[in-house]
């Protein structure tokens, strides 16, 4: 299967390369570059001597906000359509960069073939303007601006003339229905199809956007959606965008503090990314990620030598879980036993819990400081098997996807180990079921955790189970058990 990237740039060349050499296979490049931008004609024929680019454009001056945008991505889509084989079309910005392996990209689009995928919310909407169709009512004259906060303010006092003096246009009624969505998408061919052939054969919508706020947040979905009534339309783009200030811009301008957000879900893209700030970031996903299929190697104890992230899952469910019960129990310390690279230390942490966390990996320090922030006590290397030393103990210990994987002889020292370290609760997961390619997990039903538990004075909680289990919603092979302290 074939992919077109389409690319709408302005600056960061160098960035741009770097971006577009992840193309490397089954993927055709196309590039607009923002016509007032000051990117140098050297600096474009330094784009297309890259293999995977197809084609370099310089066609429209783009303003934020204005009609200019969509006129850009419609042409792109056009280009793409008429000149490449393509089975699916990816825009993206010249400050975006990629969160995945390029293989698991290409894999997402084969498991998924035939499904689009556009962030996309029925209009009014109390994230759209408070529930208002503002965008759709008064002109816009973003295109006639220079990008600014003088010309933002200068457009918002034209606009607010127009209120004043109750100048307002009608919403577009060419559907029913109307809809918003992020600019940037990920839709197979069949959809870019239909969307120029609609945009040809019934022009009166695509044109009532000039002068519409930000009509590329709007034409794209409400086109797409009432053609197909949202079929084979998933409303995610996979894209990870944080909505704040940081950094000089919203949205923010991504930094290495936010590493820990593309590890905690599915994400193909992410953006913003601008000098100095991502530098660190970037070289970090190229090493972890983009470039991260290293090595496990299974120690005797039944823990892992790893140094990388991409093995490890992460369920934000179960974070929740955990919030839930800490909350009920009054939990004031936590233990993070077998934590992995950290991802649940870092998530807790940042809920305003005491959280520590320890795992028999030997690079598990290395790697939960790139997690967690700079001055923070990064994770340590313990391994549940072997003789601990306890200070304190800890109100509740977590052992998640551990003691499945601990062979059978050293089983009972690793429970003795949870119950050495824990003041009141334990809290495990244990698959019921065993997969073929499950190699080294160890499967127990319910009476034998329990009884394993009842050995070293912990009962099983079965209402606070119930609730884990319930809240993290399972895969049918795996139970959670909180286990407290009988003392």
């Amino acid at each position: 299967m074939k992919h077109a990237v389409l690319i709408m740039a302005h600056k960061e060349i160098e960035h741009l390369c770097r971006l577009v050499r992840y193309f490397e296979r089954d993927c055709y490049v196309f590039i607009h570059i923002d016509k007032k931008s000051d990117i140098k004609k050297e600096d474009i024929r330094k784009l297309e001597r890259l293999e995977q680019v197809a084609a370099v454009y310089r066609k429209f001056s783009v303003h934020w906000g204005g009609f200019s945008i969509l006129r850009c991505e419609m042409f792109m889509l056009r280009e793409a359509l008429a000149r490449c084989d393509a089975e699916y079309f990816h825009l993206i910005s010249g400050q975006d960069y990629p969160v995945c392996p390029l293989n698991d990209f290409l894999d997402f689009f084969e498991e998924n073939s035939g499904k689009s995928f556009i962030q996309y919310v029925h209009l009014p909407h109390p994230r759209w303007e408070g529930y208002t169709f503002t965008r759709f009512q008064y002109f816009y004259i973003y295109d006639w601006m220079k990008n600014g906060k003088k010309s933002y303010r200068f457009v918002k006092k034209i606009v607010d003339f127009q209120k004043r003096h109750a100048l307002k246009r009608r919403v577009p009624d060419c559907f029913d229905h109307l809809y918003g969505n992020s600019q940037w998408f990920s839709i197979c061919r069949q959809a870019v199809s239909d969307l120029l052939d609609y945009t040809r054969s019934h022009p009166a919508l695509y044109r009532r956007m000039w002068m519409t706020f930000a009509p590329e947040e709007s034409y794209i979905s409400t086109v797409l959606v009432n053609l197909n009534q949202g079929r084979d339309i998933v409303p995610c783009n996979y894209r990870y965008i944080r909505w704040k200030y940081e950094n000089g811009s919203t949205p923010a301008n991504l930094c290495m503090k936010h590493f820990h957000f593309l590890l905690e879900r599915k994400y193909l893209f992410a953006r913003k990314f601008e000098s100095p700030y991502c530098k660190e970031l970037v070289e970090t996903i190229d090493k972890y990620i983009i470039h991260g299929e290293k090595e496990v190697r299974v120690m005797e104890n039944g823990g892992w030598d790893y140094d990388g992230f991409l093995r490890y899952s992460y369920e934000g469910e179960f974070t929740r879980a955990v919030l839930h019960i800490c909350k009920y129990t009054k939990v004031d310390s936590v233990l993070d036993m077998g934590c992995g690279a950290g991802a649940y230390v870092a998530a807790l942490r940042r809920e305003g819990l005491a959280v520590a966390g320890y795992d028999a990996n030997p690079n598990t320090e290395k790697l939960s400081g790139l997690l967690l922030p700079e001055d923070d006590e990064p994770c340590g290397q313990a391994s549940l098997t072997e003789d601990l030393e306890v200070e304190d103990k800890f109100d509740l210990v977590i052992c998640k996807d551990v003691l499945p994987y601990i062979p059978e002889n050293l089983e009972a020292k690793a429970v003795e180990n949870l119950a050495l370290l824990s003041a009141k609760y334990i809290l495990v997961s244990w698959y019921m079921q065993c997969e073929p390619a499950d190699e080294g997990v160890r499967c127990r039903q319910e009476e034998e955790v329990v009884s394993l538990f009842e050995r070293v004075s912990f009962k099983m909680n079965r209402e606070l189970s119930a609730q884990i289990r319930e809240q993290t919603g399972g895969d049918g092979r795996k139970l959670y058990y909180l286990f407290e302290s009988k003392h």
